[in-house]
């Protein structure tokens, strides 16, 4: 049996997995406590916790998680989060800003996508121009599921995988490394040898919890154009669970 966690700004889900048919066992939703649209990080760690007691604390072989990736959740030297996250469009001027520095076709080739409002490279950015006693203190970006699935696995850092890391915007295509262009255009005084999540292959478990081995993230919209919240779950966990046949 496997488990898969399923985070959204909202609310967070946890199902149990039959690992011979694929078909979702059980699920429990838990709401996540926001303020002002906004979310803690810790609040989905929360909501797994309860999630999990609420099925019983299952024995499941493997969790996978899934996130939505317009959040970016930012960290400071200790781990703790800076401030809460935010998916609405209030970083639409600094996407403007970075296409009018660098033209659509050099987005799309250097890192894979063209920067448009609720990406995480458009947040660093709004981040640096509009709250800058915050972002002094930020040590670590990583998407939601990066940040669950680490923490899960127990990493004192954070992972995220090649399919994954194009959702930064800040990551080269070429070879998955910090782009510096983009790093520089964001904020060339900043120290970005640490910064940005260790890329790992998507097959390889990242640690345990609970017993479980815990996979990287995978970002949820690859699964949305399914019909159900069943079935988004159960291609999660085929997802997931072809890793290990």
């Amino acid at each position: 049996m496997f488990a898969v966690i399923d985070v959204s700004l909202a609310a967070t889900a946890v199902a149990t997995v039959d690992g011979g048919s694929g078909s979702v066992v059980d699920t429990v939703s838990v709401d996540n406590h926001m303020v002002d649209g906004e979310v803690s990080p810790l609040e989905w760690l929360r909501a797994i916790d309860e999630a999990w007691s609420r099925l019983g604390a299952p024995a499941v072989e493997a969790i996978g998680v899934a996130a939505f990736a317009s959040g970016l959740v930012v960290l400071d030297g200790k781990g703790h989060p800076v401030r809460s996250v935010w998916d609405d469009d209030r970083s639409e001027p600094d996407a403007g800003w970075c296409r009018k520095k660098m033209p659509a076709e050099w987005w799309e080739s250097e890192v894979g996508i063209v920067p448009e409002a609720r990406q995480a490279v458009t947040k660093m950015s709004w981040m640096h121009r509009s709250e800058a006693d915050a972002w002094s203190t930020i040590a670590s970006f990583v998407l939601p599921g990066d940040f669950v699935a680490s923490r899960l696995a127990g990493h004192k850092g954070f992972v995220t995988t090649i399919a994954n890391s194009l959702s930064y915007g800040v990551f080269r295509v070429s070879d998955a490394s910090a782009h510096p262009q983009v790093t520089e255009l964001i904020d060339r005084e900043r120290d970005w040898s640490n910064a940005l999540p260790t890329v790992v292959p998507e097959t390889r478990s990242i640690g345990r919890w609970n017993g479980a081995e815990v996979f990287p993230a995978v970002v949820r919209t690859r699964f949305d154009d399914t019909p159900s919240k069943s079935s988004v779950i159960s291609g999660i966990a085929a997802h997931f669970a072809s890793f290990r046949r």
